[in-house]
């Protein structure tokens, strides 16, 4: 945790603790982790940006080492994904993400917000194969209710998952 502060960073009880020890210890918060909805295998690790004034910042290559070390040993994939707003819309939609590996170094790459959601879905089916609960899986995948009456994609899982 830097001991300034950024932005609108979150202010906890534990971040304000973290800041005022001394220099002999250190953390940095995880921002994503994507996982398996069955059983929770990390399948993605990622720094997610507010991409403030198209200036794609990011943290310093100091700052990436414990992200690259985690994505490393567990055998996934790290990204910097930067994701732009609307500033004019209630929530803030995300417009827009730009993503770029940070174990390859390959170029940032712009994705919609629908091409975000298919390379995460993507993402989960690759993994498919080993999950060790694919019937929870289809469960969920397969549900009436509100989050899944969007799920455009669903017959890639549930081919898969049927074989």
């Amino acid at each position: 945790m830097p001991r300034k502060q950024y932005f609108d960073q979150l202010v906890s009880p534990f971040s304000y603790w973290h800041r005022n020890c001394h220099n002999g210890v250190a953390y940095t918060d995880l921002d994503m982790l994507s996982i398996c909805p069955a059983c929770a295998q990390p399948l993605l690790l990622a720094d997610h940006i507010y991409n403030k004034d198209n200036q794609f910042r990011s943290k310093s290559p100091w700052l990436y080492k414990p992200y690259k070390f985690m994505a490393l040993k567990a055998e996934i994939p790290f990204f910097t994904i930067w994701y732009t707003v609307d500033e004019n819309t209630e929530n803030r939609e995300i417009t827009q993400f730009h993503i770029q590996n940070q174990l390859s170094h390959g170029q940032r790459r712009a994705l919609t917000p629908d091409q975000m959601l298919e390379y995460l879905e993507w993402k989960v089916q690759q993994h498919i194969p080993a999950c060790t609960a694919k019937k929870y899986l289809l469960k969920r995948i397969t549900e009436n209710n509100q989050h899944n009456q969007n799920f455009t994609r669903r017959s890639n899982y549930v081919k898969i998952l049927s074989n």
